[in-house]
């Protein structure tokens, strides 16, 4: 019909190509990715309190860098992750995924919240932007980040086991 605005395909075409060889070919919108699978399942068991199941997603030399409770500090490992999970149990502590980005299928940016009680009882509500990369299935790196364009460039740059 005369005067249709473009369909939407149309406009982004040039944005998905312009992007597209940074970071991989792009999903297709509405179809899951195993990244994106594994980053639902981890978040939903972390929301449930179950720690047993959510170390059993970790990969052997899983890092995460953490940004909120303890800024800075790198978990290595899954004694590690075991140690904080047991902290935050005993602490008020919540994450609230709802953008999920899969770049392919083991590298998702995932944006959401984070709400937690700080050492002086106050109730923080943060905006978070995490970048994670899988393994075998496997969480093998979490990092947060300011933007997603920041959480791209960390997730196209080796993890600090594959530098060693």
């Amino acid at each position: 019909m005369v005067g249709d605005p473009p369909a939407a395909a149309t406009i982004a075409a040039p944005w998905v190509e312009a992007y597209s060889e940074r970071i991989g070919r792009a999903p297709e919108i509405g179809v899951s990715t195993e990244s994106e699978r594994l980053a639902r399942r981890c978040f939903a068991l972390v929301a449930r309190g179950e720690t047993d199941e959510v170390l059993e997603l970790m990969h052997p030399q899983v890092e995460i860098v953490l940004r909120s409770m303890r800024p800075g500090e790198v978990l290595s490992g899954r004694d590690a992750v075991a140690g904080f999970m047991k902290w935050i149990a005993e602490s008020f502590f919540e994450t609230h995924p709802d953008v999920f980005r899969p770049i392919d299928g083991e590298r998702i940016v995932v944006e959401g919240r984070m709400r937690w009680m700080d050492e002086e009882r106050v109730l923080r509500d943060d905006p978070m932007i995490w970048a994670l990369e899988f393994r075998d299935g496997l969480l093998f790196r979490s990092t947060p980040a300011q933007s997603v364009l920041e959480a791209e460039a960390l997730l196209a740059a080796p993890a600090r086991a594959d530098r060693e």
